[in-house]
């Protein structure tokens, strides 16, 4: 595993990748950013700060999150939000094939080991309402003024 830590106007990300060179893991850190860029996180980081100053809305990279089939199906799902726009759990639920899933959606989405990339900032409550997010609302909100043009800070 290697790891690569990144400055972002949200706080330090620190970005994991497996031996194959797959994302496994991005999350916020409490502190700052500790770990420069190795060769195979180098990528990840980039293209999170071309994310960050508005210079890219999707992301190619290899991902390989660990999480039960049920979490990864709604991870796919999840991925497939497009930038700028939201979904609810229920929509998320639908997609899955059964509307009595939503609260299970919400467990998996929390669970998400790849923040930004795997987008779970873009799943919202069914009124649209700002929901749980693990890096905390204030993140949230940020993340998707962000994706909407209204929020850009250097950094």
């Amino acid at each position: 595993m290697a790891e690569a830590d990144l400055e972002t106007p949200l706080g330090a990300l620190r970005v994991t990748v497996n031996e194959h060179g797959a994302v496994v893991g991005v999350c916020f850190l409490g502190g700052v950013a500790a770990r420069t860029a190795s060769d195979p996180g180098a990528a990840a980081a980039r293209q999170l700060a071309e994310y960050f100053a508005g210079e890219r809305a999707v992301f190619d990279l290899a991902l390989a999150p660990a999480g039960t089939g049920f979490e990864r199906r709604v991870w796919e799902e999840v991925a497939r939000i497009p930038f700028g726009t939201t979904a609810s759990y229920g929509e998320i639920a639908r997609r899955l094939g059964d509307p009595a899933l939503s609260r299970a959606v919400g467990l998996a989405n929390a669970r998400n080991p790849i923040a930004i990339v795997i987008p779970c900032h873009r799943v919202v409550g069914g009124s649209g309402e700002l929901t749980g997010y693990a890096g905390g609302l204030w993140r949230k909100r940020w993340l998707l003024a962000h994706e909407s043009g209204q929020q850009r800070l250097d950094f």
